[in-house]
């Protein structure tokens, strides 16, 4: 398979996931009790430009930090490639939780508003 055949597939079965997740905590969600579920929601005094930018920011440091443990031609990485993704995660959404409800990943803001 070429390479451009499978990231295009990658993104389709990506997508039709967050989509059947998305439908999946509707059906189990209690109606109106929370009708933003996975959608970013701004916070006091924040526009949905700023959100843009916050997601872009937080998406940016996930990716950087995976690329970064995942290089074979870096020397020098001690400790755990899982553990430095899992806390820039953390630390991305426990920075950008006060200003809006972090997705970091825009096919599941797109699953949500379907």
């Amino acid at each position: 398979m070429s390479f451009v055949y499978r990231a295009v597939l990658y993104v389709v079965v990506q997508s039709l996931g967050a989509i059947a997740g998305a439908a999946v905590l509707k059906a189990v969600s209690v109606s109106g009790t929370n009708d933003a579920l996975g959608t970013p929601t701004p916070g006091s005094g924040v526009t949905y430009g700023q959100i843009f930018i916050i997601e872009l920011i937080i998406s940016f440091v996930l990716v950087f930090t995976v690329f970064a443990t995942c290089d074979s031609n870096r020397s020098g990485i001690g400790g755990s490639g899982p553990l430095a993704i899992g806390l820039s995660i953390a630390m991305c959404h426990l920075w950008a939780v006060s200003h809006t409800r972090p997705v970091m990943f825009g096919d599941h803001y797109a699953s949500t508003c379907l």
